[in-house]
């Protein structure tokens, strides 16, 4: 079996749940992203957070900046997470199925990054060429 350990995992910018909206800002700006994934105690995705998202939930709404959390605006629940342990090919089909081009990983519930559609491809055209 084929996991997601043998796929090129991609760091991603996070957050922990309880940080204002002025830090999500800043990590996006220092990290030239346009999405943050949100941690539940350092550790967990349990949610994501657009450019899109600060506009419409925050600065639209002249919301207060340093009362708002990334909890407060994020986009959740996430519809997939996944073990760097599942099998790929059932990955696949539950991406495809989501219509999610890129998704979170896990460790033992430790946030790792994202796993991509391409980062999926290049393990099964290994795997086919063997």
């Amino acid at each position: 079996m084929v996991t997601i350990k043998s796929c090129e995992i991609f760091k991603a910018v996070s957050v922990e749940d309880s940080v204002n909206v002025i830090e999500v800002a800043k990590k996006l700006h220092e990290f030239q992203d346009r999405r943050v994934f949100v941690l539940y105690s350092k550790k967990y995705p349990i949610g994501i957070i657009s450019l899109v998202d600060i506009n419409d939930r925050v600065v639209a709404k002249a919301k207060d900046l340093k009362k708002t959390t990334a909890k407060d605006i994020m986009s959740y629940p996430l519809s997939l997470v996944f073990d760097i342990n599942e099998n790929v090919e059932d990955v696949a089909k539950k991406m495809l199925g989501k219509n999610n081009f890129y998704c979170p990983v896990v460790d033992k519930g430790v946030f790792k990054g994202i796993i991509t559609y391409a980062s999926l491809l290049k393990v099964f055209r290994k795997k086919s060429k063997s």
